[in-house]
């Protein structure tokens, strides 16, 4: 018996040696820090009228930034409305573009509407869109036309709900960009605006949550960005367990494996695992041993003393 339980200690000893290094490597690999992102990947800028002007319209970010939902704007309506009450205490996409812009802003505003309308949340009723041009010369009718294109730009049936285009002052509307760290400049030259590119995603209750860089902007990782500003209120049981594996990564505006919650949930399965193989060759090893027969036990007659004859 000794020897049987030596053994099965010897094996477990291999079984150990042989994982053990394969979970270490594992944590070497994805547990290392990741490079620190180049000035241009946190700055990601598309195009301006003035290449010397780049430098002038990054996108910093102020994740956490309280954005003054009482400003004042004009829609594409005509009536005089705040942010607080086109979010209506919902998850808001916040974008800033110029709707006389005649490439970039368009991009920007097109795959937005792609992106949104593609997510199985319903705009107007799980979350809002709010758009704020930084052109003082827009008018309530360009918003009106500008809000018509973009609705249905990818659904001719598009329902405008949720989606607001708002005109308003200058310094109105620098303080709300400054709050999300967006920049843009006038060059005179080209009577354009350099500026940078990308969404932003609002909590409910006005303050930065995510945003999201360039012209391409991944369904699932805005339906996420939604989930998590909305601090539980939309979202399923899915996009709860993705968001412990996934894990949003503020210099690139996306989202990507949470290394760290997966090496650890890795390391717990593998000595479960590891416990259970040697419970279960414990118990296959002790059934399978023979019962050790006492001085007094035959083949014929288990337990009977022996006879002796004349």
């Amino acid at each position: 018996m000794i020897t049987h339980i030596a053994n099965l200690n010897s094996r477990a000893a291999r079984l150990i040696g042989m994982v053990a290094p394969a979970i270490m490597l594992a944590i070497a690999l994805f547990a290392a820090p990741l490079q620190a992102a180049t000035d241009e990947e946190l700055s990601p800028m598309l195009m301006s009228p003035d290449a010397v002007a780049i430098k002038e319209v990054q996108f910093h970010q102020r994740l956490d930034n309280q954005v003054d939902v009482d400003a004042k704007f004009t829609n594409s309506d005509g009536k005089e409305v705040t942010l607080a009450d086109c979010m209506d205490g919902k998850p808001t996409v916040f974008v800033l573009a110029y709707y006389r812009c005649p490439r970039l802003c368009n991009m920007v505003l097109n795959s937005a509407a792609k992106t949104l309308q593609a997510i199985d949340f319903e705009a107007g009723k799980d979350f809002n869109i709010v758009v704020v041009s930084f052109d003082a010369t827009d008018t309530v009718e360009i918003a009106a036309d500008k809000k018509n294109s973009v609705v249905h730009a990818f659904n001719r049936n598009g329902d405008a709900a949720g989606w607001n285009f708002l005109i308003g002052d200058q310094e109105t509307v620098k303080a709300a960009a400054d709050s999300v760290g967006f920049q843009y400049v006038y060059d005179k030259k080209s009577n354009e605006y350099a500026h940078a590119s990308g969404i932003v995603i609002l909590t409910p209750e006005g303050r930065v949550s995510r945003y999201f860089y360039g012209i391409d902007y991944p369904t699932r990782d805005v339906r996420l960005g939604l989930v998590e500003a909305s601090q539980g209120q939309i979202g399923s049981p899915v996009d709860e367990l993705l968001l412990l594996c996934l894990h949003y990564d503020p210099t690139n505006g996306k989202y990507g494996l949470a290394i760290l919650n997966l090496v650890r949930a890795g390391g717990l399965l593998t000595v479960a695992a590891m416990v259970g193989f040697i419970g279960l060759s414990i118990r296959h090893d002790r059934q399978a041993a023979p019962v050790a027969k006492t001085p007094f036990e035959t083949d014929s007659q288990p337990g009977a003393p022996p006879s002796h004859d004349n």
